[in-house]
């Protein structure tokens, strides 16, 4: 294979993450030509309308749509990003190893989050944050608030807000690192199934870009990420209620946690196990029909979002 055309959206994180995946292909191949082009994504072209009215998949599928059309041999996505279920002829060729999967709190003034004055107005993007935040500090004021990571968190800085939650990773990639003021235990704030994590999806036939690609797996990293999709995918993959997921494996075993919780953050049912990390899907439905034995169908059920 001399020539391999990589799409990826066009933020700058995204151009990063790219880098990050290309710069280990070439390490495997120095004489491989690597061609990125940027494709605008839905959610790209949407920057203030609320993620959950954009729907699952918001940011991949003209993506996929330019795999499935030969317009690009592979994709780079974050993970947290990719359904669990593919379209239609595509295949995740690779998980590569885990970033941080933490969240993390950007105070205005440095603050941690427990520190932070009643009232004050903490913005994220993301429901499943929104939630955990409502249940964790009823007495702060959760806001929604869009953009990539470099204008959140200008916009946390500005009059509307006191502080924001984001993802580790992300700031990690871009350097920004320095702005945590807390971070939150991955077992007490849930993070999204397959956070910090980068996917490299291709056409299922491609097997000699397969055969490329493949040596960027991280097994840890596809075992955990694998129990928490087969947990989101048990729960359905394309509910609104927010659900989260987290998996770290230790020495032979696999140590699960997962949660749905309803928007307002009042109606929430969250448990652990441990499991064989031999069998990380087998995890995921456990811990899925766990929290089904205590309810969580009641919670899935509520439509929280008009």
């Amino acid at each position: 294979m001399s020539k391999v055309v990589v799409g990826t959206r066009g933020s700058q994180l995204a151009l990063r993450q790219t880098e990050e995946v290309l710069a280990r292909l070439k390490r495997l191949d120095r004489d491989l030509s690597l061609e990125v082009v940027e494709i605008k994504s839905a959610g790209d072209a949407a920057p203030e309308t609320p993620l959950e009215r954009l729907g699952k998949g918001v940011f991949i599928s003209e993506l996929e749509l330019a795999l499935l059309q030969g317009r690009i041999d592979m994709a780079v996505h974050s993970l947290k990003d990719l359904p669990v279920e593919l379209a239609e002829g595509l295949a995740l060729a690779v998980v590569c190893q885990r970033e941080d999967p933490r969240d993390a709190l950007v105070s205005k003034t440095g603050c941690a989050f427990s520190e932070m004055p009643p009232g004050a107005v903490i913005g994220t993007s993301s429901p499943r944050r929104a939630a955990q935040l409502r249940a964790m500090r009823g007495d702060l004021r959760v806001e929604p608030i869009r953009g990539n990571v470099e204008t959140r968190l200008r916009k946390a800085l500005g009059p509307d807000y006191d502080g924001v939650v984001v993802a580790v990773a992300g700031l990690a990639r871009l350097g920004l690192e320095g702005r945590i003021s807390h971070y939150f235990d991955p077992f007490e704030m849930v993070p999204e199934p397959g956070q910090g994590a980068l996917a490299v999806e291709i056409r299922a036939e491609d097997r000699e870009l397969l055969h490329l690609v493949s040596q960027l797996e991280d097994p840890p990293t596809r075992i955990a990420v694998t129990a928490e999709r087969a947990f989101v995918e048990r729960l359905g993959g394309g509910c609104r209620v927010p659900m989260a997921a987290y998996g770290a494996v230790k020495g032979n075993t696999l140590k699960l946690v997962g949660m749905v919780i309803s928007e307002d953050g009042k109606r929430a049912i969250k448990a652990q196990l441990e499991h064989p990390q031999e069998e990380p899907r087998a995890a995921g439905l456990a811990l899925a029909e766990r929290l089904l034995s205590l309810g969580a169908a009641d919670v899935l059920k509520v439509e929280t979002w008009s």
